[in-house]
C-alpha cells in the first residue's frame, strides 16, 4: 500500500480541509512529519488508519474523539483517503459519528470504498463492507496494520514483545498457512475416525471367538494370543477324536441295521404267506355256511323288513349306552388318578424329613462360608504383601546401575571439545563483509544506471539532431509559403491600383505593374506544413528539455558513483570485485553459522547433560524410596505374622464348592416345597371332580334303563329278539341284492379252494415268524444308526465350524494387527501436528517458523548495522511452559555479554532499534516471498527520542538506505538533524484557530 493522496476535513486539530499530496514525493522515499507538540503530527496517521480501518493508529484515542473543536458547526468531519496497491488505485471517503448542527440525532458513522477504472467507482457503501474489503485488498487487519506497516506513538514495540500466539496470526494472515493447519486439524479428525474403527475391529476379532460356543471362551478370549492358540489347538484336537469315534460307531450300527433289515423283510414275506392262508381258509368256511343261509333267504327278507322299523330306537339305546360307557371310564380314570396323587403325597410327606436335613445343613454352610470370608481379606492382603516386595526388591535391583553412565561421560567430553573450539575468536565479522558487498552492488547498481543514462543521453542526442534537422526543412518549407502567399497579394493589389489614385504601400501615383507568374493556392498543403512544424517545434523543445534532464542525472549519478568509490579499493571490474567479496563473505557466513550451530550444540549438549545428571540423582533418589518402600513392606509382612494351615487358594476353593453346594441345597428345598404345593392343589381338584363325575353317571344309567325298557317292547312287537336283530341290523339295506351274492360266492368258492391249495405248497413245514420281535429289534438298530449318524455329523460340523472360526479369526488378528499398526502411525503425525511433541510446536507453527527465521536474518542485517553488532534477534527454541504455544518468541543475543535474553528487558531505544529492524525485516522478506501483502509504506510515530547520538545517526543512516528499496517511510520526529538529513517535510503548523498542514519538497 503506497498513498498517493491525504484529504482531512474538521478532522482532530484540523478546523479546515487540509491536503496531502504524496505525488509531489516523486524520487523520494522518505518524508518527515514536524511541528510543535499537540500541534497534530500523529493525527495525520491517525487519519490515515481511520481512513481504512476506522480506528486510531494508537490504543489511547478513540475515533469518536476525531471532531474537531474548532470547526464550523455546518462543516462535517471526514477523511478521503485515497492509495495504490499493486498497481490497483483505490479511495475511502469515511466520516465518524457527529453530532448534527441543527437536530439531536447524530450523524451516523459512514464509509464509502472506491476503485478507478475510468473514474471513481463504488465498490463497498456499508462500513462492515468497506472494513470486509479493505482487509481482503490489504490482506491485513487492524491489529496487524499496527505492528506490521506502523510503529504507533509509544506501542512500536508490539511486535517485538508479541507472544507466539499473537505472531502466529500475524504470519498465517501473511503468508497463508491456513493450508497448513487444515492439514494437522484433517490428521486430528482422520485419527479420532480411525481410532473407532480400529476399536471395533478388535472388539470383532474378539467376537469372533465367541462364535465358537464354547463355555469356557468367554474366559479364554480375555488372555493372551499364546494361550488362545493353545486353547484352540487342544479344542481342535478333540474335535478331531470325537468325530473319528463318530465314524466307527456309524460303521457298526450301519452294518448292524442292515442285518436286521433283511432278516425283517424275508420274515415279512413269511407273515403275508400265512396271513394270506388263514384268509382263504375262512372265506371258504364262510362260503360252505351260506347253503343254509341261501335257505333261510326270504324268512331273513322278513326279519329285515321287521327291523328296518325298530332301528331308529336301537339307535338310541346305543348311543346312550356308549355314553354310559364313556362316563364310566372317565370314573375310573379320575379313581386311578386321584389313587396316584395320594400315593405322591403320601411319598412327598415321607421326605419331609430328609428336607429337614437339608435345612440344617443350609444353616451350617452359611456359617461356615460367614467364617471363610472373614479370613479371606487377611489372606489376600498378605498375599499381596509378598507380590509387592518381589516387586520392590527387583525394582531396587534394576534400579542400582544407571544406564545412561556412557553417555554422559561421552557428552562431557564433547563439551569439553566444543569449549575449546569456541575458545578461538574469529578475525573477521561476516556483517562487515556483508555491507561491504553491498556498498559494491549498490556501486554496480550506480554504474548501470551511468552507463543506461549514459545511452539514453547519446540516444537523445541523435534523435534531437534528427528532429532539429526535420525542423530546419519543414521552416524552409514554410518561408516558401510564405514568399508565395506575399506575392499573391502584391498580385491582388496591382490588379487593384488605378492611374492617379495613390498607391497604399508607397503612396506613388504612377503605378509601373511588373508582370506576375499564374497564381497557384496550395492553402491545404500550407496548413499541413504548419501543423507539422508546430509538431517538430514542440517535439525538439521536448527533447531539449530531455536531454538537459538525462545529463543532469547523469552528472548527479557519477557524483554519487564518484563519491561512494572513494571508501572502497576496487583492484580489478567492479563485478569480478562483487564476487571475490560475496564469496568471502559466504565463507565468513558459513564460518558464523557453523560457530552459531557449536554454540546451539554446546546448548544442547550441557542441557541434555544437566538432564541426564538429573535423572541420575532421581535414579539414585527412585532407590532409596524403593529400599525404604520395601523395608515398610517386610515390617507389615512380619506384623502379620505367620499364615494358617490353609492357604488362599484353598480356602478360595473350599468358599466355591461350599457355595455351589449351598446353592444346590437350597434349589432342592425350594424345588420340594414347589412340589408339594402342586400335588396338594392337584389332590384336591381331582377329588371335586371324581365327586361330579360319579353323579352325572347314575343319571345316565337311569335313562338307560328307560331306554332299554322302551326297546324290549319294540322287539315283542316285531317278533324279534336282541341277537336276532343284532344280526340283521347291518344287512337291511342289502335285500336286493342277496340273489347276485349268491352267485359270486359260488364263483368265489372254486377260486379259494384252488388258492389254499398252491400256498400249503409255499409253505411246506415252515413255521411262522414272531414279526413283532423282528421288527422291534430291527427299530432299535435303526435308533442305535441314526443316532450314530447324528452324532457323527455334528461332530464333523463342529470341526468344520471350529476350523473355519479360527481361520476367520486368524484373519481378522492379522488385519486387526495392521490397522493398530497404521493407527499408531496415524496418530504420531496426528499429534505431532496438534503439537504434541517435545517442541510442543504445530506443523502450522513450524512452517511459519522457517519465514520468520528468514524474517529475523533480514532484521538482524538491520539491527547489526544500528547496533554496531551487539545485538542480534534469535528465535527461543526451548518449549514453553503448560499448554502456551511455542516456536515464535523472541530473544536478543548480546555479543557483548555472549548471553541471550527476552527482547522485554531491552530499554526503550534498543526496544525501538530492535522493533524498526523487525518491521523491515518482515516487509522485505514478505515483498520476496508474498504476492498478496504489499508493504511498500512504513510509518512511525516518535521513537527517535529515545536514542543517543550514534544510535540515531546508525538509524538515519539506515532509513536512507531504504531509498534504493523504493519503499516509503514516514517519520513523526522533533529530532533537528533527522530533519536536516531528509528534503521532504510535511510540517504542521499549531495556531489559535486550528491547525494547517504544508508539504515541504526541497
Amino acid at each position: 500500500m503506497r498513498p498517493v493522496e491525504l484529504k482531512i476535513q474538521a478532522f482532530g486539530p484540523y478546523a479546515e480541509r487540509e491536503t496531502i499530496d504524496f505525488t509531489q514525493l516523486v524520487g523520494r522515499s522518505m518524508f518527515v512529519v514536524s511541528g510543535r507538540t499537540g500541534a497534530g503530527k500523529t493525527t495525520i496517521f491517525d487519519a490515515m488508519t481511520f481512513a481504512l480501518y476506522g480506528r486510531a493508529s494508537g490504543a489511547l484515542r478513540n475515533a469518536s474523539d476525531f471532531r474537531s473543536q474548532y470547526a464550523q458547526a455546518e462543516m462535517k468531519t471526514e477523511v478521503d483517503f485515497s492509495f495504490t496497491i499493486r498497481g490497483d488505485r483505490y479511495r475511502i471517503v469515511r466520516q465518524p459519528q457527529q453530532p448534527h448542527p441543527k437536530n439531536k440525532t447524530p450523524i451516523p458513522h459512514e464509509a464509502v470504498l472506491y476503485e478507478w477504472e475510468d473514474g471513481w467507482k463504488p465498490v463497498a457503501t456499508k462500513v462492515n463492507e468497506v472494513q470486509e474489503q479493505i482487509e481482503s485488498i490489504l490482506q491485513l487487519s487492524y491489529e496487524q496494520f499496527s505492528q506490521i506497516l506502523l510503529l504507533p506513538q509509544n506501542q512500536f514495540r508490539q511486535l517485538l514483545d508479541s507472544n507466539s500466539n499473537e505472531k502466529q496470526q500475524i504470519l498465517q494472515s501473511i503468508f497463508k498457512t491456513e493450508a497448513y493447519r487444515a492439514f494437522q486439524e484433517r490428521w486430528a479428525e482422520r485419527f479420532s475416525s480411525y481410532r473407532k474403527q480400529v476399536e471395533w475391529a478388535v472388539e470383532r476379532t474378539r467376537l469372533k471367538l465367541l462364535e465358537l460356543e464354547d463355555e469356557a471362551i468367554e474366559d479364554v478370549s480375555t488372555k493372551s494370543i499364546d494361550v488362545i492358540h493353545h486353547w484352540l489347538n487342544e479344542r481342535e484336537l478333540h474335535l478331531i477324536t470325537t468325530a473319528e469315534m463318530a465314524a466307527d460307531q456309524k460303521q457298526v450300527h450301519s452294518k448292524t441295521f442292515e442285518q436286521a433289515r433283511t432278516e425283517l423283510e424275508q420274515a415279512r414275506a413269511l407273515v403275508s404267506l400265512f396271513q394270506e392262508q388263514q384268509e382263504t381258509v375262512q372265506a371258504l368256511n364262510q362260503f360252505l355256511k351260506g347253503e343254509t343261509e341261501r335257505n333261510e333267504r326270504h324268512e331273513l327278507l322278513r326279519h329285515l323288513e321287521a327291523a328296518a322299523t325298530i332301528r331308529p330306537v336301537h339307535d338310541r339305546l346305543l348311543e346312550m349306552e356308549k355314553h354310559v360307557l364313556r362316563m364310566t371310564i372317565e370314573d375310573e380314570a379320575s379313581s386311578k388318578k386321584l389313587e396316584q396323587l395320594q400315593q405322591k403325597q403320601s411319598s412327598l410327606s415321607e421326605q419331609q424329613v430328609a428336607i429337614e436335613e437339608d435345612k440344617q445343613k443350609i444353616l451350617s454352610l452359611q456359617e461356615r462360608l460367614r467364617l471363610i470370608d472373614e479370613m479371606l481379606p487377611r489372606m489376600k492382603e498378605r498375599a499381596e504383601h509378598v507380590t509387592r516386595r518381589e516387586q520392590l526388591t527387583k525394582r531396587a535391583k534394576d534400579l542400582s546401575t544407571f544406564p545412561k553412565e556412557a553417555r554422559l561421560q561421552e557428552l562431557q567430553e564433547r563439551e569439553r571439545q566444543f569449549v575449546e573450539t569456541l575458545a578461538i575468536e574469529p578475525e573477521e565479522r561476516a556483517v562487515d563483509a556483508e555491507r561491504y558487498v553491498d556498498r559494491l552492488l549498490y556501486l554496480d547498481k550506480l554504474e548501470t544506471k551511468m552507463n543506461e543514462l549514459s545511452d539514453q543521453l547519446a540516444a537523445c542526442e541523435r534523435d534531437g539532431k534528427e528532429v532539429q534537422r526535420q525542423h530546419a526543412i519543414q521552416q524552409e518549407l514554410m518561408n516558401k509559403y510564405k514568399q508565395q502567399e506575399q506575392m499573391n497579394m502584391a498580385r491582388q493589389l496591382s490588379e487593384a491600383l488605378e492611374d492617379g489614385e495613390p498607391c497604399p504601400v508607397c503612396g506613388s501615383r504612377h503605378h509601373d505593374v511588373p508582370q506576375f507568374e499564374e497564381a497557384v493556392e496550395y492553402l491545404d498543403e500550407r496548413e499541413s506544413a504548419m501543423t507539422r512544424l508546430e509538431e517538430l517545434s514542440t517535439r525538439l523543445i521536448e527533447a531539449r528539455a530531455d536531454y538537459r534532464s538525462l545529463h543532469q542525472q547523469l552528472e548527479t549519478v557519477r557524483r554519487e558513483f564518484d563519491e561512494g568509490l572513494k571508501d572502497v579499493q576496487v583492484e580489478s571490474s567492479l563485478t569480478e570485485e562483487i564476487k571475490k567479496w560475496q564469496t568471502h563473505t559466504n565463507r565468513l557466513q558459513r564460518e558464523e553459522r557453523t560457530r552459531l550451530e557449536n554454540e546451539r550444540t554446546l546448548r544442547q549438549l550441557t542441557g541434555e547433560m544437566r538432564q541426564l545428571e538429573e535423572e541420575r540423582r532421581n535414579q539414585f533418589e527412585e532407590r532409596q524410596r524403593v529400599l525404604a518402600e520395601l523395608e515398610a513392606t517386610q515390617q507389615k509382612l512380619n506384623a502379620l505374622g505367620q499364615t494358617e494351615e490353609a492357604t488362599l487358594e484353598g480356602l478360595q476353593t473350599e468358599r466355591t464348592e461350599r457355595q455351589n453346594l449351598l446353592t444346590a441345597l437350597t434349589k432342592k428345598v425350594e424345588s420340594f416345597n414347589h412340589d408339594f404345593e402342586i400335588v396338594k392343589k392337584e389332590t384336591w381338584k381331582e377329588e371335586e371332580r371324581l365327586t361330579l363325575l360319579r353323579q352325572q353317571l347314575v343319571e345316565a344309567r337311569g335313562q338307560f334303563d328307560i331306554q332299554r325298557t322302551i326297546w324290549s317292547e319294540q322287539l315283542e312287537a316285531a317278533r324279534l329278539t336282541q341277537e336276532r336283530y343284532e344280526q340283521l341290523a347291518s344287512r337291511i339295506d342289502q335285500r336286493t341284492k342277496m340273489q347276485e351274492d349268491l352267485q359270486r360266492e359260488e364263483e368265489e368258492g372254486v377260486r379259494l379252494r384252488h388258492r389254499i391249495q398252491m400256498i400249503e405248497e409255499k409253505l411246506g413245514t415252515v413255521e411262522r415268524p414272531d414279526l413283532q420281535s423282528i421288527e422291534m429289534k430291527v427299530n432299535e438298530a435303526k435308533a442305535l444308526y441314526e443316532r450314530a449318524s447324528e452324532h457323527f455329523i455334528s461332530s464333523q460340523d463342529a470341526l468344520f465350524r471350529h476350523r473355519q472360526i479360527v481361520s476367520e479369526w486368524q484373519a481378522l488378528r492379522e488385519e486387526t494387527a495392521r490397522e493398530e499398526q497404521k493407527l499408531e502411525t496415524i496418530k504420531l503425525i496426528a499429534e505431532t501436528g496438534k503439537g504434541i511433541n517435545p517442541q510442543k510446536m504445530t506443523f502450522e507453527t513450524y512452517v511459519q517458523t522457517a519465514f520468520f527465521d528468514q524474517i529475523l536474518h533480514a532484521a538482524n542485517i538491520h539491527l547489526d548495522q544500528m547496533t554496531s553488532g551487539q545485538f542480534r534477534l534469535e528465535r527461543k527454541v526451548e518449549t514453553a511452559k503448560g499448554n502456551a504455544k511455542s516456536g515464535l518468541e523472541l530473544l536478543v543475543f548480546d555479543a557483548y555479554t555472549g548471553q541471550s535474553r527476552r527482547v522485554q528487558n531491552l530499554s526503550g531505544g534498543e526496544g525501538f532499534k530492535a522493533s524498526l529492524s523487525l518491521a523491515l525485516g518482515l516487509a522485505e522478506v514478505v515483498q520476496q516471498l508474498s504476492g498478496g501483502v504489499s508493504l511498500e509504506t512504513m510509518l512511525i510515530d516518535e521513537g527517535f527520542g529515545t536514542l543517543d547520538a550514534e544510535s540515531l545517526d546508525q538509524a538515519i543512516e539506515l532509513l536512507m538506505s531504504l531509498q534504493a528499496t523504493g519503499r516509503l517511510v514516514g517519520v513523526i520526529s522533533h529530532v533537528q538533524e533527522l530533519k536536516d538529513r531528509v528534503d521532504a517535510r510535511i510540517e504542521v503548523k499549531k495556531s489559535r484557530s486550528g491547525s494547517t498542514i504544508q508539504l515541504i519538497v526541497e
